[in-house]
């Protein structure tokens, strides 16, 4: 999903190094500098929907600059608006207009995309995304591919049910143990070759970070996404991480099963035995963006 008045969501992201520089565990056990929010940190705003409360709050201001000066970035966050207000057909008759007006934004085309998803019209919410992308191959930090591919899966899904049953919408496969290795095969991003695993982190974050401010639990496609988060966390990131979404993805109706009791008794015990260790380590974690990325 996309939004332009995003200052609350940018404010989430792990884009830059600020001043947040908390210490993680691996799955190894080795301390590291996480370099952003770790655990309940990472996931309270998620539960929160942050951002979401954030834009309601500023409605008035958005709205008084779109009358006052009707630009294309005062119109296009006060279509964002419309969106967090629930009021979807009216959002995209105001992106319509705007394309008219301003055509061949990438911003128009994929916060088109978002409300028609919102809307129910999955099939052609889906065209104006991959118009998004194509305008823009640098589209939502190039986490777009990601949305592409959740339009797929609940279009797949709405002709058959059970669809989404051992299957992941990102497209990424991990052992079935309790400390999985990073996937070997990677789906494609949205210049169509496989993301990088920090990328793969990127895009989900981001993705996730802005839906759950519009889809409340319970929900499959969230469940399935925040899942994978989880275990990518696990893999080759912070376990705190990986507990923390865990428990966010069973909140959206993943299943706490024999597989997710046992990653999570090996998250405790990992993270237990190298708290022992302190500081943190001179190393990044195996999906954390290289510097200035």
């Amino acid at each position: 999903m996309r939004v332009l008045l995003a200052a609350a969501l940018l404010a989430l992201v792990p884009t830059a190094h600020a001043c947040i520089n908390e210490v993680g565990t691996d799955r190894d056990g080795r301390r590291f500098d996480a370099l952003w929010y770790l655990g309940d940190g990472l996931t309270e705003p998620m539960r929160e929907r942050s951002g979401r409360k954030h834009a309601l709050e500023r409605a008035p201001e958005t709205i008084a600059e779109a009358r006052k000066q009707p630009s294309f970035q005062s119109l296009t966050n006060l279509g964002v608006l419309l969106i967090y207000q629930g009021q979807y057909p009216l959002a995209i008759r105001h992106f319509l207009s705007l394309e008219r007006r301003y055509p061949g934004h990438h911003e128009t085309a994929a916060n088109l995309g978002t409300a028609l998803e919102l809307a129910g019209q999955d099939q052609v919410a889906l065209r104006w995304i991959k118009l998004g992308i194509q305008r823009n191959v640098d589209e939502h930090l190039r986490s777009e591919w990601l949305h592409a591919r959740i339009l797929e899966a609940k279009i797949a899904a709405a002709r058959q049910p059970d669809y989404l049953q051992g299957r992941s919408i990102a497209g990424i496969r991990f052992e079935a143990n309790a400390a999985p290795a990073l996937p070997t095969a990677m789906p494609a991003g949205n210049d169509g070759k496989p993301v990088k695993p920090w990328q793969l982190e990127r895009s989900l974050s981001y993705q996730l970070r802005e839906r759950v401010q519009f889809v409340p639990a319970p929900d499959p496609v969230v469940a399935n996404l925040m899942h994978d988060w989880a275990t990518l966390n696990l893999a080759g990131g912070p376990l705190e991480n990986a507990a923390a979404l865990y428990d966010l993805s069973v909140d959206y109706g993943a299943p706490r099963d024999a597989l997710m009791r046992e990653r999570l008794a090996y998250i405790r015990k990992t993270i237990a035995r190298s708290a022992r260790k302190g500081g943190g380590g001179d190393y990044s974690c195996d999906i954390c963006a290289p510097l200035g990325q």
